[in-house]
């Protein structure tokens, strides 16, 4: 057996040694700055295919940050669209990007094709940092998806689909807003060869993975062909390249039945099912076994931290595509519901009412002790699988998970830095809540304060506090961007709920509307009845229309005009019919200029900086219809706002 494993090595490294190259041109085997075998296998897929190289130096310099011109170059190679690259190079569709700059046909053609857009002054900012959320989108697009298909608000809406379909597989993305490394990027590129695609018509990145696993024997970068399985290609960008020779994978080809690559084999390069709880606060016992080195990051819920921040019942799992340490504090109490295929060897276990969890193999041994119907504390990973349990009874390990509630009454509990999604309680909607179950089910209980003061973007504070690089924000139950807010800042009023981490960096802050939680804004219609013979007002109520789905109607003498539009708190009286318990009507700021707004989170007016919600309501005054601030923005180059308490809560618009 040993004597025919040598042989078949000699085989390999022989045909290595045939490998043909251009002249003047060199094998590269490896870069020098590439240490994880995901990236280095993503890496020499792509170089095959033309979408990236190294630099002369030898190196990759996977930390370097793409802009958005050299993510469209590669995104264009990545569609195998170089050879229609002539078409388009001489056409200007942004006025920042001319016919002379390096890469207008690129950039024009990803725009022709419609995986990429400007911004809403119509420039395209080629040289801009490239986010994660910006690439996803392009890649997600490309792939069939569309923006009218993708719910909730931009990028998350993107991210969240991309994690579901296989394009975020060992990334190690974890922020939409983050500058998009080289590493990044091509690992997104390779997930592209085996990602879901979406119900679109058109498909960007279509390509032909072979169904059997075979080898690949050459690489002929002279005559531009390569040996996979005992065939012969002729490759679609002729480069040379020996890393991958002896491989085994699939053969992915084009259309034409040209090979663009070889997508080799790379096992598991995610998180590992292997998990570590922490015995002792700052213990790095069983990590360095674990990752298999001692030079990796630690991160404990998505923030760089140390081994003096790990603390005793942390989870710590291994991500091997970034070398990291991912590390979750999560701990939630719950009834042991049930459990598949058995007790003793639990593959899953049912919690907090009817909610199915993956059981890791090493948290086995520890539920393997605890029987269904007991009170038990699970510790998860950092995406929601069960690393460990304790006899709630009995231990130090105490629950203290959380959960922000969406809009719509998604209970969403925090787990590590990610969101895992446990059931609904629309009674809690845009609440912070505590989350445990007994017996009877989970259990939610409001949570509010924390800590507390006025909220600065631009500065990265919150009451002096600063807050962490991934700090996840909500408003209104709205999972949004730091970047969406007004730069101006955020009134403390306005903040419900702030958390800090263990590092009393501010990692979750939850947003209201500033006003009472029944507070309303909408468009009011006045409908009045008369007695004929006296001629005097006999009924009398109030609509306020806040959506074309949402609306209130209330008996009630206040003066107002139909087309006003108010600001009012509504409760029932004792007789069960709707009241006012306060109303007023909002503050005019007639015919701003688009030139006056500051992104989508503020606009000046007079001198005067307002805050824009990232949930306002927005009115076509020519259409009767309501519509996002988006459609808005595009409908007319003015537009009428409306003001309370220092905020904009309406956007009137006519052409």
């Amino acid at each position: 057996m040993k004597k025919r494993i040598l042989t078949w090595l000699l085989a390999i490294s022989m045909l290595g040694s045939l490998l043909t190259v251009p002249a003047g041109a060199a094998a590269v085997t490896k870069f020098s700055d590439v240490s994880d075998s995901y990236t280095a296998t993503a890496v020499e897929s792509l170089r095959l295919m033309g979408v990236l190289d190294g630099y002369g130096d030898g190196t990759f310099r996977p930390d370097t940050i793409l802009n958005r011109a050299q993510f469209c170059k590669m995104a264009v190679y990545a569609m195998d669209g170089s050879g229609e690259l002539g078409r388009y190079s001489t056409v200007t569709i942004f006025p920042d990007v001319k016919p002379s700059h390096w890469a207008s046909a690129y950039i024009n053609m990803a725009a022709r094709k419609g995986i990429i857009s400007g911004f809403a002054d119509g420039k395209f900012k080629p040289g801009q940092t490239v986010t994660a959320g910006q690439a996803v989108t392009i890649l997600m697009r490309g792939l069939g998806y569309k923006d009218e298909d993708m719910g909730g608000v931009w990028p998350q809406s993107y991210m969240a689909e991309a994690q579901t379909n296989g394009l975020l597989k060992s990334t190690g993305i974890t922020s939409a807003y983050a500058g998009l490394t080289r590493a990044q990027a091509a690992k997104l590129f390779l997930n592209l060869f085996e990602a879901k695609h979406g119900k679109g018509e058109t498909l960007l990145f279509n390509y032909n993975v072979g169904k059997d696993e075979v080898y690949l024997t050459a690489v002929d970068g002279g005559q531009g062909t390569m040996t996979v399985g005992g065939k012969t290609y002729t490759m679609a960008h002729p480069v040379a390249s020996t890393s991958l020779i002896g491989s085994k994978g699939k053969a992915v080809l084009n259309s034409a039945g040209e090979i663009l690559t070889f997508l080799p084999i790379t096992g598991s390069n995610g998180v590992s099912n292997a998990a570590v709880i922490i015995g002792a606060n700052g213990s790095v016992a069983g990590l360095d076994s674990m990752a298999g080195n001692n030079s990796y990051q630690i991160y404990k819920n998505g923030s760089p931290a140390t081994a003096a921040d790990l603390k005793k019942y942390d989870v710590a799992t291994y991500a091997s595509a970034t070398n990291s340490i991912i590390v979750s504090d999560t701990r939630v109490s719950v009834y042991y519901e049930d459990c598949k295929p058995s007790p003793s060897s639990p593959a899953t276990i049912t919690v907090l009412g009817g909610k199915e969890l993956n059981v890791l193999p090493t948290a086995v041994d520890s539920l393997s002790k605890l029987k269904p119907g007991k009170q038990i504390v699970l510790l998860l990973t950092a995406d929601g699988q069960v690393a460990g349990a304790e006899d709630a009874n009995n231990t130090g390990a105490r629950g203290n998970a959380m959960a922000v509630v969406s809009e719509k009454g998604d209970v969403q509990l925090v787990c590590g830095g990610a969101l895992l999604n446990i059931g609904t309680a629309s009674e809690y909607a845009g609440q912070v809540v505590s989350v445990y179950a007994d017996k009877s089910g989970l259990k939610l209980n409001k949570i509010s304060g924390g800590v507390g003061g006025d909220l600065l973007p631009k500065e990265g504070t919150l009451g002096g506090r600063k807050l962490a690089d991934n700090v996840m924000l909500f408003d209104g139950g709205r999972q949004i961007a730091l970047s969406e807010l007004s730069q101006t800042g955020v009134n403390s009023g306005r903040v419900s709920y702030a958390r800090t981490n263990w590092a009393g960096q501010v990692d979750l802050i939850v947003l209201n509307n500033g006003l009472a939680g029944d507070m309303i804004f909408g468009r009011a219609i006045v409908d009045s009845k008369y007695d004929p013979t006296t001629g005097k007002e006999t009924d009398r109520t109030i609509t306020i229309v806040c959506s074309d789905t949402e609306k209130y109607t209330v008996y009630s003498g206040n003066s107002v005009s139909t087309g006003a539009f108010v600001a009012a708190s509504i409760k029932k009286s004792v007789n069960d019919r709707l009241m006012f318990t306060r109303f007023d009507t909002m503050s005019k700021l007639s015919n701003v200029s688009s030139s006056a707004w500051i992104g989508k989170t503020a606009v000046t007016f007079g001198s005067r900086t307002y805050e824009v919600p990232s949930n306002v309501q927005c009115y076509n005054d020519d259409t009767g219809k309501w519509m996002t601030l988006d459609d808005a923005k595009a409908y007319g180059d003015t537009m009428n706002l409306y003001v309370y308490d220092g905020v904009v809560r309406i956007v009137e618009i006519k052409a």
